[in-house]
């Protein structure tokens, strides 16, 4: 691929999920797929990778199995691999396709960040970096959420942050937009997978998308919308494949706000003894990137966490868990937020039923629309780790 630069060639910055690596081909895919936007655009490309699909799933897995609160440097040196080795890959698969691409590891995107280094918080994003490996490049591939600390070592931002990667690095290079591919329509009136009925909207709000990120929903990392907002760059959620379509995909930029439901399938509600102890808790748990979505039923104040999280348990010494609860909360255009909890196993239907009232049939007869097929983990996920069982306590080898 040539690229013919110009003084006006800004580059293009792209996105791809774990989902687009649901197999070995799908780097193929990917790399087909970058070529013919290069050389259709001639200019040059940030592609930024996620991990094949499940693979950061099993290697915290295979901590936890180990300890049950791991250093963060240690975490974070351990789930970082999987974007590097996704970057290594599509940086094979673009030279096999006869397309020079410069695999940049963290220390070489520019992104800074600071605080734990399994949650870090990105502060900085210095352009120099990614226009060094562009000069010498049309391509440079690099791992999403992935940044270094000002000591020099790497450190995650947290969970499903490639998002965030993408949205800095597009705003500090100038580009207009960033386009953030994945295994769904675009950002959607809800979890399609749970709601095969969810629209997906054409366009929305910086705000409208980042209060959907605040409730929960897995649309656009929520940091990765200030960072796109900030740098006027407007935000293209995408299915790979992209067929290119007159219809498909959200701009998320100037727009509407959208009214929305979100289920907390990857959450665990708790409960605290006064709303005091639950603001108290809850400040903390955001001060440390873990933060959930309070709210209150009849007799209690609740919060949820993310299932798993790391570091929480301390806080929450003095709550209750309410197990096979789920929290369902309906988010209306004029910012209001109404929360239900219901029994785990009824979670799916409730959705249904809250977006059928949000968004009723016009033709007042709701018929079963067709479901995504069932998210799948890569079977090249356990790269880095055996395909045998997680180790457990039953299992450890001897001392």
């Amino acid at each position: 691929m040539t690229v013919r630069r110009t003084s006006h060639s800004r580059p293009a910055v792209l996105k791809f999920g774990g989902s687009a690596f649901a197999d070995l081909d799908g780097y193929h895919r990917v790399a087909r797929y970058v070529l013919r936007r290069g050389t259709e655009e001639q200019r040059p490309l940030v592609v930024v990778v996620s991990a094949m699909s499940g693979t950061t799933g099993r290697l915290q897995q295979t901590l936890g199995a180990l300890s049950a609160d791991p250093p963060a440097d240690a975490a974070a040196m351990l789930l970082t691999t999987g974007e590097t080795v996704s970057v290594a890959l599509l940086a094979a698969a673009l030279d096999a396709a006869g397309v020079p691409a410069c695999p940049l590891p963290a220390a070489g995107t520019g992104l800074l960040a600071e605080g734990p280094a399994d949650r870090a918080r990105l502060a900085s994003v210095s352009p120099q970096a990614l226009s060094k490996a562009l000069t010498d490049f049309p391509i440079a591939v690099v791992p999403g959420g992935q940044a270094v600390d000002p000591a020099g070592r790497i450190v995650m931002l947290g969970r499903n942050s490639s998002d965030l990667s993408a949205a800095a690095s597009a705003a500090t290079l100038g580009a207009e937009t960033c386009e953030l591919f994945s295994d769904v329509p675009g950002v959607c009136t809800a979890d399609p997978y749970l709601v095969p009925e969810a629209r997906t909207l054409s366009r929305i709000s910086y705000e409208g998308v980042r209060r959907m990120s605040r409730h929960g929903a897995k649309v656009v990392h929520e940091g990765a919308v200030e960072w796109a907002e900030r740098g006027g760059v407007r935000l293209l959620c995408r299915p790979f494949p992209w067929s290119e379509g007159p219809k498909g995909g959200t701009a998320v930029g100037t727009g509407p706000e959208a009214a929305a439901v979100v289920v907390h399938k990857d959450s665990e509600v708790w409960c605290f003894r006064s709303g005091r102890e639950r603001r108290a808790v809850a400040g903390l748990l955001r001060a440390e990137g873990l933060g959930g979505t309070e709210f209150d039923t009849a007799s209690e104040a609740c919060l949820t966490v993310r299932t798993g999280a790391r570091g929480a348990a301390r806080h929450l010494r003095t709550a209750r868990r309410l197990d096979d609860l789920c929290l369902v909360t309906t988010l209306r255009e004029d910012g209001t937020a109404e929360h239900t909890l219901v029994p785990r196993s009824d979670a799916a239907a409730e959705a249904r039923r809250r977006h059928a009232l949000l968004y009723p049939d016009p033709t007042g007869t709701p018929g079963a629309a067709a479901p995504l097929p069932a998210k799948a983990r890569s079977p090249h996920s356990d790269v880095l780790i055996s395909l045998g069982p997680v180790p457990g306590p039953e299992n450890k080898p001897p001392d």
